[in-house]
């Protein structure tokens, strides 16, 4: 509103714009300035450049100067060695070591000064390896001196000739020296062009400047020229403002009251409090319908007015943490009481306000009572429902042990009234009426169908629940056992068995052996007219194998795929298929005790297929 106050005041305007003018007056001198130290910056800069080059030179001249060095030791190890050879003075051996120790120093030493040059490194590397070759020589002449070999010494000196490594090292030594001159040369001109070009730029800036010192000057003569016609533009442009800030006035009133509307209409419970006293500030009408306050009753009161007594010293704690962290967002649970003193659970989020200048915070409530209502209710059930499934499960166990036992002690007096049942049909038969023999028969059938029974109940309760008798279990080399127990069966039925591939399991050996055992069985025993066809196959299925039993047989009524399973349960007369009706009950215990489950697919008259899981991990 200042700058609006100017542009209706036209002084104020031509101030503005003189001080506009001067302000690029002094920019113009500060860039001007700026170009002269430039000048001296650039002048340093490129000064060091050459004495960077310099250093170059040097260090051009440190490598010529280390060759030499590394050909006058070479040298001067020879001459040792060979006055030795000639003299055989024994004092000239210490001396020998000395060169020796110089050249490979020197050699390292050259290398690391041509660090930075491939081909120089790869010419080092091969005069190294001539001075260690003519070295080798020279050491083996030195041996046959000292022992007096003078034929085999002479011979070696007359290798060492022949080969000419002494010659090899001095061309490798001036192929390193060509170099070094050669990139001396060019780095000597470098130097030169450097400093040609620090002159050329030195004059280029210094008729840079006077150019923009030039510029500046028209640049400040246009600016008063100018200064009419930005004078009208500035009233233009003042009048344009002020009605852009009548738009955006009506646009922030229309924006506030947007705002009022989604804090007093939210249909959940908001307020605003002060970060200092705790007191509200706002409150919409979601929170004094839940709250029961009044609008003036909440300006009266603080958030530790809606807290019970034992929360209100954590609300103290988290107040303090709040005002130890104010830019954060917050969302917490607490318990809070409504007018009429009912206490209700809330999840609120707070998140920080400028409230007219004040520091405040945001409050969201989220009424969840009646969740943790649903909630406990829930835990409840799940309790009771864990509660009554352990008592399932112990009155099972009961009942196996009662199934165990009763059967159990049932056989005794059963097996002794079977027993006697046989005698007196042996004795008496043909002594007595056809009724009589008739009658003993079917006392003598009834109890051999109840030992049968009882036995096939001693073994039903005997599957057992837990995993004791587990295993790796190779299914393939119990379904060969369980073959060779049917072997005379299946010769006799004229079946055919076709076994698939079948897998290592985790399980109880003897019960799986049971479970083939008794599909097998069911398979040969309920077969139509044709000589059956029995198909054994398993294949992998995420976390358990899938295996099935298929034969030819007579099939069953989808009516009785349930009732197949349950104990005791049986499809057809006693006289047309024997048994008990337990096996597929027993099958369906061991199945479950390995974690899986069993079923049928079938069809009357077209054969069925039995199906059971095996779980893939222990």
């Amino acid at each position: 509103m200042a700058d609006l106050g100017a542009a209706n005041d036209p002084q104020k305007a031509l101030k503005n714009m003189r001080t506009a003018r001067d302000k690029r007056l002094i920019n113009g001198m500060i860039t001007t300035t700026a170009g002269v130290l430039a000048i001296v910056v650039l002048s340093i800069w490129q000064y060091r450049r050459i004495q960077d080059n310099g250093i170059i030179i040097r260090h051009t001249n440190q490598v010529l100067f280390q060759t030499d060095e590394v050909l006058n030791e070479v040298m001067q190890y020879q001459l040792n060695v060979k006055n030795y050879l000639l003299t055989g003075s024994n004092s000239l051996l210490d001396t020998i070591g000395n060169p020796s120790r110089l050249v490979s120093s020197s050699l390292s030493t050259l290398k690391t000064l041509t660090a930075d040059n491939s081909d120089q490194q790869e010419r080092i590397d091969t005069l190294t390896r001539a001075v260690g070759k003519d070295r080798a020589v020279l050491e083996q002449a030195v041996q046959q001196r000292r022992m007096n070999r003078m034929p085999e010494m002479s011979s070696l000196i007359a290798v060492e000739a022949t080969t000419g490594y002494f010659s090899q090292i001095q061309l490798i030594i001036a192929r390193i020296k060509a170099e070094e001159r050669r990139l001396l040369d060019l780095r000597r001109q470098a130097s030169q062009q450097k400093a040609l070009q620090l002159q050329w730029v030195l004059w280029s800036l210094i008729a840079a400047v006077v150019i923009l010192a030039l510029v500046i000057f028209r640049w400040f003569q246009l600016d008063l020229q100018r200064e009419k016609t930005r004078r009208e533009r500035l009233d233009r442009f003042n009048q344009e403002l002020e009605r852009e800030v009548q738009l955006k006035t009506a646009s922030l009133q229309a924006s506030e009251d947007k705002y009022k509307t989604l804090f007093y209409k939210s249909p959940l419970p908001k307020w605003i409090y002060d970060d200092s006293t705790l007191g509200f500030l706002e409150v919409n009408e979601a929170a004094v319908r839940l709250y029961g306050y009044s609008e003036q009753e909440f300006h009266q009161m603080t958030i530790m007015d809606i807290r019970p007594e034992e929360d209100k010293p954590k609300l103290a704690a988290d107040v303090e943490d709040v005002r130890n962290h104010p830019g954060i967002e917050k969302e917490s649970r607490w318990r809070h009481i409504k007018k009429n003193g009912q206490l209700i659970d809330v999840d609120i989020i707070a998140h920080p306000i400028d409230f007219g200048g004040r520091k405040a915070r945001m409050v969201v409530v989220n009424d969840i009572t009646e969740r943790n209502r649903y909630d406990r209710e829930l835990r409840q059930l799940n309790d009771d429902l864990a509660r009554r499934a352990d008592e399932l499960a112990a009155s099972n166990a009961e009942l196996e042990r009662f199934a165990y036992i009763a059967s159990h002690d049932l056989q005794e007096p059963l097996r002794m009234v079977s027993s006697f049942l046989q005698l007196l049909q042996k004795r008496y038969s043909g002594q007595m009426d056809a009724k009589a023999d008739q009658y003993i028969h079917y006392a003598v059938d009834g109890a051999e169908r109840m030992k049968a029974l009882i036995m096939d109940l001693l073994e039903y309760s005997r599957v057992g629940t837990g995993k004791e008798g587990f295993g790796w279990v190779d299914t393939a080399a119990v379904m060969t056992e369980v073959g060779e127990i049917f072997r005379e069966k299946i010769v006799t039925a004229r079946a055919r068995i076709e076994i698939g591939e079948l897998p290592t399991i985790w399980g109880d050996k003897v019960q799986l052996a049971q479970l083939l055992q008794n599909l097998l069985s069911n398979a040969l025993k309920y077969h139509s007219d044709r000589p059956p066809v029995i198909r054994i196959r398993a294949e992998g299925e995420d976390g358990h194998w899938l295996f099935a039993v298929e034969d030819n047989g007579i099939g069953i009524d989808p009516l009785f795929f349930e009732k197949i399973f349950i104990i005791f349960q049986r499809l057809h007369n006693r006289n047309d298929y024997s048994g008990t009706g337990i096996g597929l009950a027993v099958c369906k215990k061991i199945v479950e005790r390995h974690g899986g489950k069993i079923w049928v697919e079938s069809d009357e008259h077209q054969g069925s297929t039995f199906f059971f899981t095996i779980n893939r991990k222990p």
